[in-house]
C-alpha cells in the first residue's frame, strides 16, 4: 500500500467530510418534523432571542448583523489568539516558554477558556433556534476565516511554490 501524502489525506478527508454531511443532511430533512420551529425562515412570533421576539424584518436584520459581528470576532479571536495559548501550553516538544511568564500564561490561558465557554454558550444557542440562522451563522464564520487563514499563511515560506518557480524558469530557459 503507498502511503499518502499530507495534500491527498486532506483531500481525502474533505471527501469523506461532505459525505458525511450529505449522510446527516438527508435523513434529517426527510425524517423532519415539518410543525417544529427550527425549520422556519425569517422572523416568527415564535422566535426569541436572549428574551428579545424576532418578529420584524429589522428586528431579525439586526439579529443577522449581530451574529456575524459575534462570529467574525469569535474566528478571529480563535484563529490567531488560540494557537499562541495552545502551543505554547500543550506542545510536549517545547520545554522552554520564552514570551511569557508561567502566571501570565495560566492567566491569560484561563480567561481566553472561560470566554470561548461563554461564546460557545452563545453559539449553541444561535444554532439551535432556527435553520437559517445556523446556516447565516456557519457562513459568517467561514467568511472571517479566509482573511484569518490570508494572515496567518502570510508569514510563511512555501517550498513547493520555489520548486514551481525554479521548475517554471528552468523550463522557459530550454
Amino acid at each position: 500500500m503507498t502511503k499518502l501524502t499530507p495534500k491527498q489525506r486532506l483531500k481525502i478527508c474533505i471527501v469523506g467530510q461532505l459525505l458525511v454531511l450529505i449522510a446527516v443532511i438527508i435523513p434529517t430533512v426527510l425524517l423532519a418534523n415539518k410543525e417544529s420551529t427550527y425549520y422556519r425562515f425569517g422572523p416568527n412570533d415564535d422566535l426569541i432571542v436572549i428574551s428579545i421576539k424576532i418578529n420584524t424584518w429589522t428586528r431579525y436584520a439586526f439579529l443577522l448583523v449581530y451574529t456575524m459581528i459575534f462570529r467574525i470576532c469569535k474566528v478571529f479571536i480563535n484563529e490567531l489568539g488560540m494557537p499562541i495559548l495552545t502551543f505554547n501550553i500543550y506542545n510536549p516538544n517545547q520545554k522552554i516558554i520564552e514570551d511569557f511568564t508561567r502566571m501570565e500564561l495560566q492567566v491569560l490561558a484561563n480567561i481566553m477558556f472561560t470566554l470561548n465557554a461563554i461564546s460557545y454558550a452563545i453559539t449553541i444557542q444561535l444554532s439551535i433556534l432556527q435553520i437559517d440562522i445556523a446556516v447565516f451563522s456557519g457562513i459568517f464564520s467561514e467568511l472571517a476565516a479566509i482573511p484569518t487563514i490570508h494572515i496567518l499563511l502570510k508569514d510563511k515560506e512555501f517550498k513547493s511554490d520555489e520548486t514551481k518557480k525554479e521548475k517554471e524558469t528552468s523550463y522557459f530557459q530550454l
